[in-house]
């Protein structure tokens, strides 16, 4: 039936839940404990309900195979997202990947690599992902400093996840939600605590071409924050920024800058 399906931080397959109409699909799961510290999920989709209403929803042929093993110092997960748009057309996205994720006292850490096929009518691609971060929890503040790639193969295609809650990732401006076809390599840092009550978070970003070309090099860098607060017992308020300073005029982004203000309520 129609269900949330969230895979691996949701970087592959999300809810898009900051959205008002989020993701779901018309899907098939099945979830195993296979033994005591591994778990199988294994999803069928043959319909994409995404964020833009029902006129831009996709039938698909999607199969979405997760297994994570839970090891003494992070769990180690591997997947292969097999991705078909039913238009009867070559378009098949095949990614198959593995990561690491853990935390050991004050420390938490994860690694991750992934090798992606694209079919389309005009070409076959292949691109990698790779992705490195590492923290530290000081007494008041917590520290993040990370690097992800998003591969490129030969400037002409850049590696794609087209079910992922992309807002989540490479700054919130969202002018990453499509990989150029050079390629992204997002190098980024982060600081978050609590103040006043509260909970607040800083985020840099730099930005560049896997595959640069004589144009396109860099992509540009942002800045992000955000604090969130509880009150009235059952309502929290958000503030949330992001700005984001564009590189190369070729690559056909802009200065943007945008502010967000939100209230929810629970009852």
């Amino acid at each position: 039936g129609r269900q949330v399906i969230a895979l691996d931080g949701q970087r592959y397959v999300g809810h898009v839940g900051w959205r008002q109409d989020r993701q779901t699909f018309d899907a098939a799961t099945l979830n195993v404990d296979a033994a005591k510290d591994l778990k199988v999920s294994y999803s069928y989709i043959n319909k994409r309900n995404r964020i833009f209403a029902e006129v831009k929803d996709l039938h698909s042929n999607d199969h979405l195979l997760n297994i994570a093993y839970k090891t003494g110092l992070g769990q180690l997960t591997g997947y292969s997202y097999l991705l078909e748009v039913d238009e009867g057309t070559p378009n098949g996205l095949d990614t198959y990947g593995l990561s690491f994720k853990g935390k050991k006292d004050k420390f938490s850490y994860s690694a991750e690599f992934a090798t992606q096929e694209a079919d389309s009518v005009a070409a076959d691609y292949s691109a990698t992902y790779m992705a490195l971060e590492g923290g530290y929890s000081f007494d008041a503040v917590t520290v993040k400093l990370g690097g992800e790639i998003l591969g490129s193969d030969d400037a002409m295609y850049g590696f794609s996840t087209p079910l992922a809650t992309l807002h989540k990732f490479n700054g919130w401006a969202d002018q990453f939600l499509a990989t150029p076809k050079e390629g992204l390599v997002d190098l980024y840092a982060s600081i978050s605590g609590k103040a006043f009550g509260g909970g607040w978070a800083v985020a840099v970003h730099d930005y560049s071409a896997d595959e640069s070309t004589d144009t396109v090099d860099d992509l540009g860098s942002e800045i992000n924050a955000v604090y969130t607060k509880k009150f009235a017992k059952n309502f929290t308020a958000g503030l949330k920024y992001a700005a984001y300073s564009a590189g190369d005029v070729a690559s056909g982004k802009v200065d943007t800058d945008k502010v967000w203000l939100w209230v929810v309520a629970k009852f």
